[in-house]
């Protein structure tokens, strides 16, 4: 029996290259810029509704005051962690070929990081007011429950 292999060449061997245009990398970092800056500017503008909160509180401790003081450092928060924190999910061999996943938490942004530092320093006696309000309010649940 006799095997005979063909194969067709082509006369033209070219191979085609997508490359994307310039403008369109241009594009995505200048919208990814602009968002940044966009969230820094709705950030100080949380932190200015912060303090503001702060000093009423201060001046007349009020519980409506005081919810209202703890949703904005919750908002403020919040904003923080999603926007400066990155969570991934890697897969790895160890010695033994077991297979491990390991999920990695990155800071993304320092900057975000450094804003909340620097909100919470300067809220501290508010925050520890709350911790106080938040203690009894426990105890008061406590006794009922």
């Amino acid at each position: 029996m006799k095997v005979e292999r063909t194969e067709q060449t082509s006369a033209l061997g070219t191979v085609q290259v997508k490359t994307q245009a310039p403008e369109a990398d241009f594009k995505f970092v200048l919208s990814s810029k602009l968002e940044n800056a966009e969230l820094y500017d709705r950030l100080k503008q949380m932190m200015e509704d912060i303090a503001a909160q702060g000093d009423r509180l201060a001046k007349h401790v009020d519980i409506k005051d005081m919810k209202r003081y703890r949703e904005l450092i919750k908002d403020f928060v919040n904003e923080v962690v999603t926007n400066s924190h990155q969570f991934s999910r890697e897969n790895f061999l160890d010695r033994r070929g077991r297979h491990r996943v390991y999920g990695l938490v990155k800071l993304v942004d320092k900057k975000l990081d450094d804003l909340a530092q620097e909100l919470m320093k300067e809220e501290k006696s508010g925050l520890n007011i709350l911790a106080k309000v938040d203690e009894i309010k426990g105890l008061l649940l406590d006794m009922i429950v």
